[in-house]
């Protein structure tokens, strides 16, 4: 007998990205909705669980399945999109092991298609879920989809290059999503119908724009029957008793513009205000010395502050997340140069062409800052006091977006080069990144995503002592 199976993953804690504490709540609404449908025999959920442990249990999961009519997966959390694939990120995510600290969306086909079912659905809230079919990629995600998956239907919540907007208590996606199913009230709800609510919601907001993919008849129902929604429909658009609904006259284009532009409005500070946050992170982050004195007695602590991103290491890194999180403004830009290397001792091009079969390039990576914000690169010092101690260099780069700060931070080491001075940190540097709103309380922010320094001291101090604790 033909069985229709939900798989519905949500993260909302994170190891080095901010928590999306919405996203819990977006799975629990998605499986009631699912309930509704009377459709599914089984719903799988998964929140704040390990990557491989959801892996593997799909794939136990699909062993043990016969006859699946759907598989119907949904994901909430963070996605990243490189260019290699787009990733769902677990809570363990690293930026530079995304394969085994994410599922990517081609692995994420490969366990679908296990199940062998005769329709595959795939809902993913996050950002940059809206990957193209056609990429730079050994094994196109069109002949993945031709060859191996048979109907298919993919709602993303928005497109490769565009933010997926949180929420207090849901994500505004997945509040669509839910509504766009909930639109029709009598007959079949096709999937189709589904897009097209969807595109209607998301007509006026420019900088969220859903993406979609089908390989399907459109014939593919998401319920049998409206009714079955109803008592869901009724508590999810809940009325008080005492409000009274008056119908409000229908909003004119200027007046949709007038109400996004304000709501972007509320999220961009005075720059005095941006100033005093970026302070206040760095001062936070140096505040911690004062739980940690046992290590004045190996260091000495140095600070200092640039106001660009000359210094930077490992640009490209940087210049890569500037790309994946593009907007409006440009208080920060970049761009990677190619330079010509000039003829050693002016040999002349014909005599060197001999010898060297094509020009020679160095690639310089350039990042500006315009914002006019001060001390937007700072790092901390840790000079040792011993002969017998590298230095500790902990540092924090802050890109000043209109809506919102971007953060970098990274802790390394520097081996002596003599006895009066150290070699810079020999290797490209592994960036920890957030982003955050400008209102965001530094303190929580300096607490809970910026790299420690006095614990990496701290760490480095004990390994001499052979003790793990």
């Amino acid at each position: 007998m033909s069985q229709n199976l939900a798989i519905l993953i949500g993260n909302t804690k994170y190891d080095e990205l901010a928590a999306l504490n919405c996203c819990a709540n977006d799975v629990e609404k998605m499986r009631e909705l699912l309930l509704a449908t009377k459709k599914f025999s089984s719903i799988k959920v998964y929140i704040d669980k390990p990557v491989n442990l959801v892996k593997d249990e799909l794939r136990v999961l699909a062993e043990s399945s016969d006859g699946v009519e759907e598989i119907f997966l949904y994901f909430s959390g963070h996605g990243l999109s490189n260019s290699d694939d787009f990733f769902m990120c677990f809570s363990s995510f690293k930026e530079s092991s995304p394969n085994t600290t994410g599922l990517s969306r081609n692995e994420a086909f490969d366990l679908i298609r296990l199940f062998k079912s005769e329709l595959s659905v795939v809902v993913i809230d996050a950002c940059e879920a809206g990957r193209s079919i056609i990429k730079n990629q050994a094994t196109p995600l069109s002949y993945t989809l031709k060859s191996r998956i048979s109907n298919f239907v993919q709602f993303s919540s928005c497109t490769e290059n565009q933010f997926s907007l949180a929420g207090d208590h849901i994500s505004l996606f997945t509040d669509e999503f839910i509504k766009a199913c909930l639109n029709k009230e009598k007959g079949p709800v096709y999937y189709s119908d589904v897009e097209s609510a969807l595109r209607d919601a998301f007509i006026n907001h420019p900088s969220q724009t859903p993406h979609f993919i089908r390989q399907s008849t459109s014939q593919e129902k998401f319920c049998s029957d409206a009714l079955h929604l109803n008592d869901f429909r009724n508590s999810y658009f809940v009325v008080s008793d005492g409000d009274q609904q008056v119908a409000s006259p229908p909003a004119t284009e200027f007046a949709l513009a007038k109400e996004a532009i304000e709501s972007i409005e509320a999220l961009i500070p005075q720059m005095a205000k941006a100033q005093e946050f970026i302070d206040s992170v760095f001062e936070h982050t140096l505040s911690a010395s004062e739980k940690m004195s046992e290590i004045s007695e190996f260091f000495e602590v140095r600070t200092v502050k640039y106001d660009d991103f000359e210094l930077v290491q490992n640009k490209r890194s940087v210049i890569d997340l500037l790309s994946r999180r593009s907007g409006s403004d440009s208080l920060v830009e970049s761009d990677i140069e190619r330079i010509k290397r000039r003829n050693p001792f002016g040999i002349s091009s014909a005599v060197l062409s001999a010898f060297v079969s094509e020009d020679e390039y160095d690639t310089k990576y350039n990042i500006w800052n315009h914002s006019k914000l001060k001390s937007v690169h700072v790092g901390i010092y840790f000079e040792p006091k011993s002969m017998a101690l590298n230095r500790i260099f902990s540092e924090i780069v802050f890109l000043p977006r209109l809506t919102e700060c971007l953060i970098l931070t990274c802790n390394s080491y520097e081996k002596r080069a003599n006895w009066d001075s150290f070699n810079e940190f020999e290797g490209t540097k592994k960036w920890k990144w957030s982003h955050h709103s400008w209102f965001d309380e530094p303190a929580d922010i300096s607490e809970a995503y910026v790299s420690d320094p006095y614990d990496f001291a701290k760490k480095y101090l004990i390994s001499f002592s052979g003790s793990k604790n």
